[in-house]
Parts: structure tokens; sequence; C-alpha cells
């Protein structure tokens, strides 16, 4: 998934609190290979619409200090579908630096 822009409460400065700011994420997902089996149907695949409510939950479960601690929940929760084997995610907050397009991190995390 590219270039998706959420709004969250995230920052560790004063004022940051108590205010969304906009989010852009990147979403790379390794799965186990379900083509061959997936019968042309939904549910056989991972649904990257499940995926979008999934991010806009953890998001809304209030504010986070780091934008580290979002990309990790994150991560953390793509694994949590067993045809999921790895995930690699990017967070950029938007709007923070005025000289600067985003500042971010990238958190990849793999099925034990």
């Amino acid at each position: 998934m590219r270039d998706l822009v959420l709004e969250a409460e995230v920052g560790v400065y004063e004022s940051e609190k108590g205010k969304r700011q906009r989010l852009r994420l990147n979403l790379e997902l390794e799965c186990v290979d379900t083509i061959a089996t997936a019968g042309d149907r939904l549910e056989n695949v991972f649904c990257y619409h499940t995926l979008v409510k999934s991010i806009e939950a953890i998001l809304a479960e209030g504010h986070v200090n780091l934008i580290e601690t979002v990309a990790d929940r994150i991560a953390r929760h793509g694994l949590e579908d067993r045809r999921v084997l790895a995930t690699r995610i990017t967070v950029e907050k938007l709007d923070v630096i005025d000289q600067a397009a985003s500042v971010g991190v990238t958190v990849e995390r793999r099925r034990q």
C-alpha cells in the first residue's frame, strides 16, 4: 500500500499533544503464495481494505509519543494474519519541519 494518509495524535512535544497530525504510511507485506489456491475469492487472500480499517483502529486508540511506536504496532498487527510472513512499514509525519517533505521511520518485522 502506498501513500496512505491518515491523521493521528502523535508526538512528544506539548505543542503536538491534544491535536491530530497527518501521517503518510507505506506498507509492504510478504505473504504466503495463495494465488494458486485462492480461487479468485477475496476471503482466500489478504484484504487491503481490512488492513486500512485495522490501521485506523490502531491510530484511534489514543495519543502515542513516537512514530516508531505507531510503526511497530502496525507491523506487529500485520503478522497476526497467518498468511503474512513479514511486514515493512514506513510512517512519516508530513507537517513537522517546514524545510522537509516529511520525517519518518521504517520498521520491519518477520514471523519467528
